[in-house]
C-alpha cells in the first residue's frame, strides 16, 4: 500500500493523539479532525533518497556524487558509515539547486545570420583551388 507523505503524517498524528471523548473512543469525526490536523502539522520534512533525486534531476548517481563533492548539493548523512555515506537530500535543497541552475536564453529576432553569399564565395574559391591543384599534379605527373 503506497501512501502519500501527508497521509503518513496524519496517521502518525492520529496514533499519538487522544480521541475528543475518551469514553466514546475514536469516532469518524475524531479521525477526520486528527487527519486534517496531522496534514497541516508536518514537523519534519521527508528526506529524498539518492534514486529519487536522480529521477527528479534526470541525471545519474555519479553526477549527484560529483555535485555533492563540489559543494553544489548539500546532503544529510543518514547512516553510520564513513567510507560509503548514505546520502539523503531535503526537498528544499533540490528545489534551490534547480533555481540556482536554471537559465533562460532569449534569442533576438534581429540577430543577423551569416550571409550565404560569402560562404558560397569561399566554396567557389576552394573548388577553384582544388581544380588548379589537380591540374598542377597532372602536369607534374606527365613530365
Amino acid at each position: 500500500m503506497n501512501k502519500s507523505n501527508n497521509q503518513n503524517a496524519a496517521l502518525d498524528y492520529a496514533r499519538s493523539s487522544q480521541p475528543l471523548d475518551p469514553e466514546m473512543g475514536w469516532r469518524r469525526e475524531d479521525v477526520q479532525v486528527a487527519f486534517l490536523t496531522g496534514m497541516q502539522a508536518l514537523a519534519v520534512p521527508r528526506l529524498l533518497s539518492l534514486p529519487e533525486v536522480t529521477r527528479t534531476l534526470n541525471v545519474s548517481a555519479s553526477t549527484i556524487h560529483d555535485l555533492v563533492r563540489h559543494g553544489e548539493l548539500a546532503f544529510v548523512h543518514a547512516g553510520r558509515g564513513t567510507v560509503r555515506k548514505h546520502l539523503t537530500f531535503t526537498a528544499s535543497e533540490i528545489e534551490s539547486y534547480i533555481k540556482r541552475n536554471t537559465e533562460r536564453v532569449n534569442y533576438s529576432p534581429r540577430m543577423k545570420t551569416a550571409r550565404r553569399s560569402s560562404s558560397r564565395d569561399d566554396e567557389s574559391d576552394f573548388s577553384a583551388w582544388v581544380a588548379a591543384r589537380k591540374a598542377e599534379l597532372k602536369a607534374a605527373k606527365k613530365k
